[in-house]
């Protein structure tokens, strides 16, 4: 072997001894910290013992977690059934006192003034007969109407309908000719209420109001939109 083929045999092993110990340095920076590989297999294998202690008691603490939800979800659907209960029996007076707006089958009637074309020698206005209107209401509650509506006002217990000059007052607020009355309950029986022979229609009528009566499938009638307030009642303590 001649000097000049050992010299590039030589200068070869020195290129690959700085490539292997710069790719040892590289590798050694990067991936193991600075550290030995057997000392970063050590730490590696610490962290995993940590994350796996760490994982044991993060599955005891989601366990315990769950049995105390199932235990809150128990006593919550206890409570609810009784607050269901209350809520239920809430709703049922507010229907009754007429807080809450209702949908159901019933009637309408519509009163309205008798044409002005005709000359009946007197003055004819339904403001100066509201008492036939009450008497109406009357009818359709005593036929078990549920709920009563006079052109948009819910009557309660504290309604009133009167004469309050040219208009009609319920609820306070004035109404005129055509009055609509509306009332959920059952058609036939609140139809043949009003309609009974020598009733308050055949009244109505006789006195020359233009009396319309429909049954429908389905009225609506609103809440009452006022707030009852009692300053000097107060509830009998038993």
């Amino acid at each position: 072997m001649s000097l000049s083929q050992k010299l590039v045999i030589g200068s070869v092993c020195i290129i690959l001894g700085i490539i292997i110990a710069m790719q040892y340095k590289i590798v050694q920076t990067n991936y193991l910290d600075g550290m030995a590989p057997t000392q970063r297999a050590a730490q590696l294998i610490s962290e995993y013992n940590k994350i796996k202690d760490e994982r044991t008691r993060l599955q005891g603490e989601i366990s315990e977690l769950q049995s105390k939800l199932t235990e809150i979800e128990n006593s919550a659907s206890q409570e609810n059934t009784l607050i269901k209960g209350m809520k239920d029996e809430l709703d049922k007076f507010k229907k009754i006192a007429g807080f809450t707006a209702l949908v159901g089958q019933g009637i309408e009637i519509v009163v309205d003034n008798p044409s002005s074309d005709v000359n009946y020698g007197y003055e004819i206005d339904i403001v100066k007969d509201y008492e036939l209107l009450l008497a109406l209401v009357n009818e359709l509650n005593a036929a078990g109407a549920e709920a009563i509506s006079v052109n948009g006002q819910r009557l309660i217990s504290t309604s009133e309908i009167r004469a309050a000059g040219e208009s009609i007052s319920v609820n306070t607020v004035y109404i005129n000719a055509p009055i609509i009355i509306q009332a959920i309950g059952n058609t036939e029986v609140l139809d043949g209420a009003v309609n009974l022979r020598f009733g308050i229609v055949s009244r109505l009528r006789d006195s020359y109001y233009q009396v319309y009566v429909q049954t429908k499938e389905q009225i609506e009638i609103p809440k009452y939109a006022e707030i009852l307030q009692f300053n000097y009642a107060s509830p009998v303590e038993e």
